[in-house]
């Protein structure tokens, strides 16, 4: 299930090749990747669902041509930490909503985290990962984007009609369960919280059931629907 969403990536590294690697084709909008060198430009336009443009990272002229007040994710991610804040400051201040810069002095985190961009230490980021990996294998497996049996998303629930107004507990299937809801800046676990329109849903499902995740969602919430149409009938009787 694709987000649309449009993301900017720019500066060379190896995390930016992997980054723009495991995003292209996911996220339903535009995937933009800037490089410094013309031949590296010319590599990424050949790859599927990528805009490559070829241009500095702090270069204004380069960064007006990325459409940054309808961006949603920024990732500043080049080999030069000076570079990755400088291209994340102007992004933020151009009106992309969710902005990251690679850094690799922890120096940089207070400036950063004060003007809401959040710093990405990517040494940091494996060893955390590794150390999961080594203490809570099961843990690993599950999360894990690649080796996975199962899989992590967000829907809209406006998107499912069927799913506004359905309690969060009753919302699980054989192979899917809704395990939180975001709305109102918060994420909820609550039993007993109630979906709304503008709820953003966090599913877990297994991944063979990924060609009809859709209609496995709807008879989810049919089920729930239901549930909660049998219950609002009890309490009636009861009355």
């Amino acid at each position: 299930m694709k987000n649309k969403i449009n993301v900017v990536i720019v500066g060379y590294s190896t995390f930016s090749w992997e980054l723009v690697a495991q995003l292209r084709g996911q996220i339903g909008g535009r995937l933009y990747f800037v490089l410094p060198d013309r031949e590296q430009a010319l590599e990424a336009s050949l790859q599927e669902n990528v805009i490559a443009v070829q241009g500095e990272i702090i270069d204004t002229e380069v960064l007006d041509q990325l459409d940054l007040e309808h961006c949603h994710v920024f990732i500043a991610s080049s080999r030069e930490d000076q570079a990755n804040v400088l291209s994340a400051l102007y992004a933020k201040n151009k009106g992309a909503q969710h902005v990251y810069a690679r850094v690799l002095e922890t120096k940089f985190t207070p400036l950063l985290n004060a003007v809401g961009i959040t710093p990405i230490q990517t040494s940091r980021m494996a060893a955390t990962f590794t150390a999961i990996s080594i203490l809570k294998p099961a843990v690993a497996e599950l999360v894990s984007l690649t080796a996975g049996q199962f899989s992590l998303e967000e829907i809209q629930a406006a998107n499912y009609p069927e799913l506004v107004g359905c309690r969060l507990g009753h919302l699980q299937g054989e192979h899917l369960h809704i395990i939180a809801v975001a709305q109102e800046g918060r994420v909820w676990l609550n039993y007993n919280a109630i979906i709304a329109p503008d709820a953003l849903l966090i599913i877990i499902y297994d991944q063979q059931i990924e060609k009809r995740l859709h209609q496995e969602l709807r008879e989810v919430a049919a089920r729930a629907a239901q549930r909660l149409k049998e219950h609002e009938e009890g309490r009636w009787k009861m009355a």
